[in-house]
């Protein structure tokens, strides 16, 4: 992560961060296979016993997304917060979101392909993370109407940002074709659910 640690978040940055965390959890949920508990299996412990292993297991599933799903949103979110508190530079950013996602240079093309693309819609976040902090509102869907004025612009933003975020996955899904997960699988029901979520959000906000 971008040294969150070390920064000091006051209720605009919180703001946002709980946002971001919400629609991780919710499309976590929509992507990740839930198992179903019948009334029955309860009665009998042989069988209510897997079902409880099934169902960490899709607790864990769904942090492990969540974690994924935040890592870019928090690196842009720390560095477009440093810029806000005066300490960072503007054109600082650049170099520091270079530095923080490409940890490493010597790596095979194809990863170097998935950091540049990171690094894109990093950039794109901040830009967003940024003009919302500068506004004079506190909470996440007044920032946006403050800053955006309408539902077009907003949504502007999101197909934008999906652009960003779907490069990305095209990234990740050409060097991992193959394995014990499906990766293009749940990368394609996150987009088709996080863009229509994000849509729908955008209409609450201005209607």
């Amino acid at each position: 992560m971008a040294e969150q640690g070390q920064i000091i978040k006051d209720e605009k940055y919180e703001s946002i961060f709980a946002y971001e965390s919400k629609t991780a959890q919710i499309i976590a949920s929509k992507v990740m296979d839930k198992p179903e508990l019948s009334p029955w299996m309860i009665l009998i412990p042989i069988v209510f016993i897997p079902f409880l292993q099934r169902y960490q297991k899709y607790k864990d599933s769904c942090k492990v997304f969540r974690d994924g799903f935040l890592y870019t949103k928090t690196i842009a979110l720390d560095i477009a917060y440093k810029v806000y508190r005066n300490d960072l530079p503007q054109e600082g950013v650049s170099e520091l979101v270079s530095k923080i996602v490409q940890k490493n240079s010597n790596v095979v093309p194809e990863v170097l392909n998935i950091y540049q693309k990171q690094i894109q819609e990093i950039k794109l976040l901040c830009q967003h993370y940024l003009a919302l902090l500068n506004t004079e509102k506190v909470q996440y869907k007044d920032m946006v109407i403050c800053y955006y004025q309408n539902e077009s612009k907003y949504r502007d933003f999101l197909y934008k940002l999906t652009e960003a975020e779907n490069e990305v996955n095209s990234a990740v899904n050409a060097t991992f074709k193959e394995g014990l997960i499906d990766v293009p699988g749940i990368m394609e029901k996150m987009e088709k659910y996080l863009l229509q979520f994000r849509l729908d959000e955008a209409k609450k906000f201005f209607n």
